[in-house]
């Protein structure tokens, strides 16, 4: 059993949560029992997933998107309601991790990522108001873009990736940030990747990707932030000796 204050001032800590400008609140957002035995992990706070937390018996959800974000309406009604009055039934804290789960170097959602595309070389990129939130590295050796399109695939559990394939027939140097970063494609282009991978895409992707010779991923935006609270879970349960289980509630975007 543990002190679920000790818990979020250790993540606090760990991720360095205030050193990063977000449009969310990073750690407690629900306040629930004060102490944890059992934390249920996920990517993104949801009704689906507070039940799974119930069922398996943990007073903390962990996530990686939260429930409260900037330039939203603060009045508590709907599925916020909902959401908000089954937490404060069930006596379960709600604490989330937005940018500095991505940016963590070892284990954030891109840290992990570089790790499971086996890549080396580690360097800084990706930048969001003068920090850096993800990285990019090369393969051991060259793969042809079929080859590596493939691992990606398996790496992520995910066979029908949105891909433009307009780099070289042969790869090695890979950018990469998760989730919802298209932007960042002219960044790997200046760096000259030769493939960029992020979650999602926007229009404009297309002919730039095309005209600037780069391969495009469009991986999933919940694929690619899976790594992260699972590591960050394994983290807990060996500093604090409580059960950390990661659901993957679907979500096809």
């Amino acid at each position: 059993m543990a002190d679920l204050h000790r818990m979020v001032d250790y993540m606090d800590r760990l991720l360095d949560a205030g050193s990063i400008a977000d449009y969310c609140p990073n750690g407690l957002q629900v306040e629930g029992s004060s102490e944890v035995t059992g934390v249920v992990g996920g990517v993104s706070a949801c009704m689906p997933l507070f039940e799974r937390a119930v069922e398996a018996g943990a007073q903390m959800v962990l996530v990686h998107h939260g429930m409260f974000w900037d330039g939203e309406s603060r009045v508590v009604k709907g599925s916020l309601k909902k959401r908000l009055g089954f937490l404060l039934e069930h006596g379960l804290s709600l604490v989330g991790y937005h940018l500095p789960l991505d940016r963590h170097p070892q284990v954030g959602n891109n840290a992990q990522l570089f790790e499971r595309l086996g890549l080396t070389e580690r360097r800084d990129f990706g930048r969001y108001k003068g920090q850096t939130i993800a990285c990019m590295g090369s393969l051991p050796e060259p793969l042809p873009f079929d080859d590596f399109l493939s691992k990606t695939s398996r790496m992520l559990g995910k066979d029908d990736l949105f891909h433009l394939p307009f780099g070289p027939s042969t790869v090695r140097t890979v950018a990469l940030c998760s989730g919802g970063a298209p932007d960042l494609v002219r960044e790997a282009v200046e760096v000259r990747a030769d493939v960029y991978i992020t979650g999602e895409a926007s229009e404009y992707v297309y002919h730039l990707a095309r005209e600037e010779g780069i391969h495009y991923i469009g991986a999933g935006h919940h694929a690619t932030e899976r790594f992260g609270v699972m590591a960050l879970g394994e983290r807990l349960a060996a500093e604090f000796g409580v059960t950390c289980e990661f659901v993957d509630i679907p979500n096809p975007i």
